[in-house]
């Protein structure tokens, strides 16, 4: 099978160029190919860009409040709680239907690449996980699912989840996870970070972490798990998400914590959508996110992503990275056509490196994963959320369009 696309504007390059696949990877990338194929299509001076990757979203807890939120707090906590009648009552089809849907609304968008959090703990025990691993299986023509071992109410503090994390690596977890801040005290959390090291060098696995998720400047178990990292020559492997407490501590701290991360070869992943959930402020409000500027000037890898979709924690949410990167743009005050290519970064390659994906890219030899996206810039990608194809493998999987009709009566 050959798929010649024409008129292709690649984002490495000025000039529009032809990409000419066969069996579903890139042989050639150049000017005017002329080669028969079996079919053309004419990318017409549109974006076309190897597919999203989101490196951070919870399946299993998705479209659980289709039917409402109710909140009195709004903190992250309270989100928390908010969480636990439902896994209460997760079974593993619940949790297969929804996380089916999440994966196949993403795709429609243009992701085919997925980092997934599954909860792991003694209120859902290890039923989350048998429901995500379903859901992969039912997924793979269309999407490359990573799943985390996440102990969303910590380790210590929930007795009995220490089993349950050797148990879930057993089943077929791919990334051991870790959430340090829901430990009651410092020490603790260090327990928990070096456990969660622990684990990983048993499955030779990588480490994706919520970070001091927290807007207390005190909280130091990034820094903490940097060192280690360095320590463990786990550099590279090594994610934290969210990194909150980072933007509230004194600029002198947080600068050594930043370098710290560069050491360590640390990916920090972003998600814009907490704004929403770590608590309401009185003015000055905060963003609830980490220092995106000063991370990605220090040359530390730092991606975006959807987090949750419609739950206990958010009710909002599409999986579409045009639409939460918008988000991530506004709030990291990224506000130029080169700040638009960083934001646009976010969400590809900088994502694909926290997933530690090989072979991503439009590259001769690589697999065909693209999207065609009808914008011919990123900025304006984001501004229109762009109508766009999806390919997987050189094959099409998926269509989006945002346009609408005006009727003037």
């Amino acid at each position: 099978m050959t798929l010649l696309i024409k008129n292709a504007q690649l984002r490495e390059y000025k000039k529009q160029l032809d990409i000419f696949i066969i069996d579903g990877k890139y042989a050639k990338i150049e000017e005017n190919i002329n080669s028969d194929a079996d079919e053309i299509i004419d990318a017409q001076g549109n974006l076309v860009t190897p597919t999203f990757v989101d490196p951070h979203l919870h399946i299993d807890k998705a479209y659980t409040a289709l039917n409402g939120r109710s909140s009195e707090e709004g903190t992250l906590e309270e989100s928390i709680k908010i969480m636990h009648d439902f896994k209460k009552n997760y079974t593993p089809e619940g949790v297969r239907a929804r996380a089916v849907r999440a994966i196949r609304d993403s795709v429609k968008f243009g992701v085919t690449k997925i980092r997934a959090n599954v909860d792991i703990d003694t209120i859902c025990g290890l039923t989350a996980l048998e429901g995500c691993l379903l859901a992969k299986e039912d997924t793979k023509e269309i999407a490359d699912v990573q799943l985390v071992a996440f102990p969303q109410e910590g380790i210590f503090r929930d007795s009995g989840t220490e089993k349950l994390m050797y148990q879930a690596m057993d089943m077929g977890a791919d990334v051991v996870g870790g959430m340090p801040a829901a430990e009651w005290i410092v020490e603790k959390a260090k327990e928990h970070v070096d456990l969660v090291f622990k684990i990983a060098q048993k499955y030779d696995a990588d480490i994706d972490m919520h970070m001091d998720q927290t807007k207390d400047p005190y909280a130091q178990a990034l820094e903490y798990t940097a060192f280690r990292t360095i320590e463990l020559g786990y550099q590279g492997r090594v994610t934290g998400g969210h990194c909150t407490s980072l933007a509230y501590q004194n600029d002198v701290h947080a600068g050594k914590v930043i370098e710290l991360l560069k050491l360590a070869g640390f990916n920090v992943c972003v998600n814009p959508q907490v704004l929403a959930i770590m608590g309401i402020d009185s003015e000055p409000r905060t963003r609830g996110i980490t220092r995106v500027r000063e991370l990605i000037e220090a040359g530390v890898n730092t991606a975006t992503s959807q987090d949750t979709i419609c739950d206990g924690f958010h009710i909002y949410g599409t999986g579409d990275p045009l639409d939460y990167g918008l988000l991530m743009a506004y709030q990291a005050q990224y506000n130029s056509t080169t700040e638009a290519k960083i934001v646009y970064d976010m969400i590809t390659h900088n994502a694909a490196k926290v997933m530690n994906l090989k072979n991503y890219g439009i590259k001769a030899d690589f697999p065909a994963d693209f999207n065609i996206i009808y914008a011919d810039t990123c900025s304006e990608a984001f501004r229109k959320r762009a109508s766009r194809l999806v390919y997987k493998s050189g094959k099409l999987i998926a269509r989006y369009s945002n346009e609408g009709e005006l009727i003037h009566i």
